[in-house]
């Protein structure tokens, strides 16, 4: 449960889950994109697993899960969603999964790779 909403710590925590997925996009993308292209897939399942292990904390937010549900219970699954160029599901290895699909994949990981 969420206590206070602060602005700040709002924009934070948004901050460190899309920081994940870019960290982990940028390690992954190129291995993802031959598989997509190879298998003619039109969605790709990102397990929250991975994200896990890209996260950098903070001191208010320690761990992936901590900033997840601090912005789950301050501005929603949508806003998270949007944010990720997704939808978040339940499913896999962590109990969440990003599914985007193949252009938001490819667009995100050109933004990934540039960095």
């Amino acid at each position: 449960m969420v206590g206070e909403c602060r602005d700040e710590l709002v924009r934070e925590s948004l901050e460190l889950i899309r920081n994940a997925l870019m960290k982990y996009l940028k390690v992954s993308c190129r291995r993802s994109l031959n598989i997509v292209r190879l298998t003619g897939q039109k969605r790709v399942v990102i397990d929250f697993y991975g994200l896990f292990s890209c996260y950098e904390g903070t001191e208010d937010f320690p761990g992936f899960v901590d900033a997840y549900n601090y912005a789950l219970g301050c501005v929603g699954l949508n806003t998270i969603s949007q944010l990720l160029e997704g939808t978040i599901t339940e499913g896999g290895e962590s109990g969440y999964q990003l599914i985007l699909d193949v252009e938001k994949f490819e667009g995100l990981c050109r933004e990934a790779l540039k960095s």
